[in-house]
């Protein structure tokens, strides 16, 4: 590739990052810049990899990948929300069952949602779609509407 085709593409590379971050900064309340910092929710986000939320709890629904705010030690968190309060707990011989997947319980997880067996008005529960590799409402129960910042919009390329 010629230093003058190079010099073009990092030039464009440069006005857009510019041009997305105008609009980042203009919309600051609307929308928020996360990386992701683990492997829970790989292969569908990878970590290192910057996403685009657009916040709101409201504006969270099933299958949407969303950001909160961990009920543990306060960081935020990005995971799947498979279950809401409207919906209906399906365990099978120790599977979670949801319309975006199957999830595996330990016993310690299956009897806590054994006991509940119903979300609390507004949580999510909220789970990695590497589901071997990730802590999630499966171990730390509900997420409460009051812990949710809002559902992932757009990802860049991990690399």
């Amino acid at each position: 590739m010629s230093s003058r085709r190079c010099s073009l593409l990092t030039f464009r590379s440069i006005i857009t990052v510019l041009f997305l971050s105008a609009i980042l900064i203009s919309a600051g309340s609307q929308f928020m810049l996360i990386k992701i910092r683990e492997d829970s929710m790989t292969p569908t986000l990878a970590n290192g990899q910057w996403v685009v939320v657009l916040r709101g709890a409201g504006r969270i629904q099933l299958g949407d990948i969303a950001v909160f705010v961990s009920p543990l030690d306060q960081e935020l968190v990005v995971k799947r929300c498979v279950l809401d309060s409207d919906e209906k707990l399906v365990i099978e011989h120790g599977w979670l069952i949801t319309p975006w997947g199957r999830w595996y319980l330990t016993g310690p997880q299956w009897d806590r949602l054994n006991e509940e067996r119903s979300l609390p008005k507004g949580s999510l529960f909220m789970v990695g779609d590497n589901q071997f590799q990730s802590f999630d409402s499966r171990n730390y129960g509900y997420v409460p509407p009051e812990s949710l910042i809002g559902r992932v919009l757009f990802r860049r390329n991990h690399g």
